[in-house]
């Protein structure tokens, strides 16, 4: 197994929103804001290269989305997921699983992107099965007031229609289970989203826990 970091792009986003009631006098030592109180985000993901299998997990908020919505969130930068791909030797119809931990638009928006004639959306990794599961599908797809923003149709309900979407076995009790149709264990969490999950991978002897949004030491 060897694990590859994958950059998808950087945005901005406004750093109260993002640090919610945490006073600011905290969050700006680490995350320093801007004149508009924006700081600095990387939509980072994961590939894992296990035999003949490439799984990718997240993938940003890709690039189909308007000009007034990227005008919200302010990418920056050159990062993206077929550069990052490219430098290590790989592309995007190589990959075979696509693994979202959750639905909200900055992790799931580069499954999805518009067809040659931009008369529709398709797929971005063709060849892949894209992981959710039942719960947080349901959640994702009949939102609540306060989650509808970050779950768009655009990104979601395609996955569906092209017949690539899998789920993953909920634990029947607790929180954690082993997946082996993915050959790593999930630990499913709610809080940030409903059922939202974190990769735990055994690496090397140790076990790797992809957060799968935002950590703060």
């Amino acid at each position: 197994m060897k694990l590859y970091p994958i950059e998808a792009g950087n945005f901005k986003l406004d750093g109260g929103a993002m640090f919610g009631v945490v006073p600011k006098s905290l969050w700006q030592r680490t995350n320093p804001a801007d004149n508009n109180n924006m700081i600095d985000i990387a939509a980072r993901c994961l590939l894992i290269e296990d035999g003949n299998r490439l799984t990718l997990i997240d993938n940003g908020m890709g690039n189909k989305q308007s000009e007034k919505f990227f005008g919200y969130y302010y990418p920056w930068g050159d990062y993206s997921i077929d550069k990052s791909l490219k430098e290590i030797g790989f592309h995007r119809d190589d990959i075979t699983d696509v693994f979202l931990t959750h639905l909200h638009f900055d992790h799931c928006g580069g499954s999805i992107q518009w067809n040659k004639g931009k008369t529709g959306y398709e797929p971005a990794f063709k060849n892949a099965r894209f992981w959710s599961n039942e719960d947080h599908w349901q959640w994702a797809t009949q939102p609540n007031k306060r989650e509808k923003a970050s779950f768009l149709s655009e990104n979601i309900m395609p996955i569906e229609e092209s017949g690539q979407l899998m789920f993953t076995s909920l634990p029947k009790q607790g929180n954690d289970t082993g997946d082996s149709s993915l050959g790593f264990r999930i630990f499913y969490v709610d809080g940030h989203t409903d059922k939202q999950m974190i990769p735990m991978i055994e690496y090397n002897g140790k076990t790797i826990c992809f957060m799968a949004d935002l950590y703060q030491l």
